[in-house]
């Protein structure tokens, strides 16, 4: 739900136009207008799962992200622990042939 409301809140747009139509509906309801209040209500539902779905899917970008930042850290330290060893290893080589 934070998500959702971050979103709206980076998007106000998005916001306005849900912000629109539940005015239109609470309209229709009021004017006993169902068959529109009901249009309405559909349109009303569907932005606001699809606004939904989109903050979640923002949310799963950074996580995304957090996982490769921390996988790049450990492959950079792995590089350099195994060029420690191969150092290590050709030391030793150079003092074993000696």
């Amino acid at each position: 739900m934070e998500n959702w409301i971050d979103y709206l809140s980076a998007n106000p747009i998005i916001a306005l136009a849900l912000v629109v139509v539940l005015v239109l509906f609470l309209f229709m309801v009021f004017r006993k207008l169902i068959k529109w209040a009901l249009i309405s209500f559909l349109i009303l539902a569907i932005a606001i799962g699809i606004s939904y779905n989109e903050a979640q899917k923002s949310e799963l970008v950074k996580k995304t992200e957090t996982i490769l930042k921390k996988s790049d850290k450990i492959l950079k330290n792995s590089e350099k622990d195994a060029g420690k060893v191969i150092d290590k290893i050709k030391k030793d080589i150079k003092k074993k042939s000696n």
